[in-house]
């Protein structure tokens, strides 16, 4: 046998294992757990929150019924038509007028030299009045600011002075028309005192206009031609 063959197989040197895919294994495996637990925490939370609010309508639903208990369905149904009937008579009330707001209002605006004679009114549409009268004046300057007064007042609209003559004792007799307004004669408004509107009177400041007193820069009211007079001045009329 030659000396220098080697008669053992058995390799001197030892084999190194290397694993094979174990890194990336254990990364999933960790991922994988973490979602598990997530799962978990948001299934017991989910639950959690169910039971919360079954708890609270629970509650809810005890505290109506003891609301519910603590009146006689017999008493709701008597406040449920006294609501009704107030209801109602608001409603009654600010539709119902009152015609004595327009003798109020003639009262306050006419001059102390002015007189009427006759009073018709008819309604109209959107509840205001339409005022016909008949009058007579001392002179022709007086019925200027008669005119004056009317017309300046934002209680009456469309204030027309015509048939404007002189009667056989000298006065000035004249018919007017005019417009009232409908929250003149609300008999709502007349209540209260408070809730009296001020008149406006002739040089702008709102207080409440005097009788037989009046001062006026601008003509408000509109006055037609005058009848003629035989024997008059010019125009038929006597001067001023």
């Amino acid at each position: 046998m030659d000396p220098q063959v080697q008669a053992s197989f058995i390799p001197k040197k030892s084999l190194s294992t290397r694993p094979v895919g174990g890194g990336g294994f254990g990364l999933l495996y960790l991922i994988a757990i973490f979602l598990f637990v997530v799962s978990l925490v948001a299934a017991g939370a989910a639950f959690a929150y169910t039971q919360y609010l079954k708890s609270a309508l629970a509650s809810k639903a005890h505290s109506l019924e003891l609301a519910q208990g603590a009146y006689e369905p017999g008493a709701i149904q008597d406040l449920i038509r006294l609501d009704q009937r107030m209801v109602n008579a608001r409603s009654l009330l600010q539709k119902h007028t009152a015609l004595s707001g327009i003798f109020d209002l003639l009262s306050e605006e006419t001059l102390a030299q002015v007189q009427f004679l006759n009073f018709t009114t008819n309604p109209q549409d959107g509840g205001n009045y339409h005022i016909h009268l008949t009058g007579t004046a001392d002179t022709f300057s007086t019925l200027a600011l008669q005119s004056d007064q009317f017309g300046a007042n934002k209680s009456l609209s469309d204030v027309v002075f015509s048939n404007i003559a002189v009667s056989q004792t000298g006065t000035v007799t004249f018919d007017v028309e005019a417009v009232v307004d409908a929250a003149t004669i609300s008999y709502a408004k007349h209540l209260s005192p408070d809730t009296v509107t001020p008149t406006t009177n002739p040089t702008g400041t709102s207080t409440p206009a005097t009788s037989g007193t009046s001062t006026t820069t601008a003509p408000k009211g509109k006055i037609e031609t005058p009848t003629p007079i035989p024997g008059g001045g010019p125009g038929g009329l006597p001067p001023l």
